[in-house]
């Protein structure tokens, strides 16, 4: 089987995240995707919303898609979850199935500042999925997907709500609701 990875903390997911998905699956010819909740990425300063709330949002957003699940084996581990560990952890869950784990330009650019990143070039398969507009890849040992991206950030949505602005339209209804019912980065 082919299973694309696509790991961090959705804090909160949005359509782009959702979108970037569901164009890997088509690109790479996947059979399904695992979704993978971080318990505290190494690389990001702010600590997440709580593992529930940042789980059923993620429930919501990717609820209506068969090809799509989620792994919270990260969310039950101690402290910052690093790729490697979870890749030793799906190798084993998964010991006869190809791996992709799907990166954005961003992730891509400080892939060497990622925990023992040379060992998970060896593990895994990884995929940058570029922009059309936006071609960074230069190293061989990447897979390169070309799409169009929806330009959505997760810290914008958080600053919008702690501001009082709209966010309606960056949000599926079924996340923004949930975020209203629980207050979510009003304060």
């Amino acid at each position: 089987m082919k299973i694309g990875l696509f790991g961090g903390t959705f804090d909160p997911v949005h359509p782009g995240h959702v979108h970037a998905l569901v164009e890997a699956y088509i690109a790479l010819g996947l059979d399904k995707i695992i979704c993978i909740p971080a318990k505290q990425s190494p690389l990001k300063v702010d600590m997440p919303s709580s593992d529930h709330h940042r789980l059923k949002m993620l429930e919501y957003a990717v609820g209506n898609y068969d090809f799509i699940e989620i792994d919270t084996w990260e969310m039950s581990q101690k402290g910052v979850s690093y790729t490697y560990d979870t890749a030793v952890h799906l190798k084993t869950k998964y010991p006869n199935d190809t791996l992709y784990f799907l990166i954005g330009t961003d992730q891509y650019r400080s892939f060497e500042k990622w925990y023992r990143h040379d060992e998970l070039l060896k593990m895994l398969s990884f995929v940058v999925m570029d922009r059309y507009s936006d071609s960074v890849v230069q190293d061989e040992r990447f897979i390169t997907i070309s799409q169009p991206v929806l330009e959505i950030s997760s810290t914008v949505i958080r600053q919008r709500i702690r501001n009082g602005t709209e966010v309606r339209h960056q949000l599926d209804p079924e996340v923004y609701q949930y975020i209203k019912e629980n207050h979510l980065y009003e304060a």
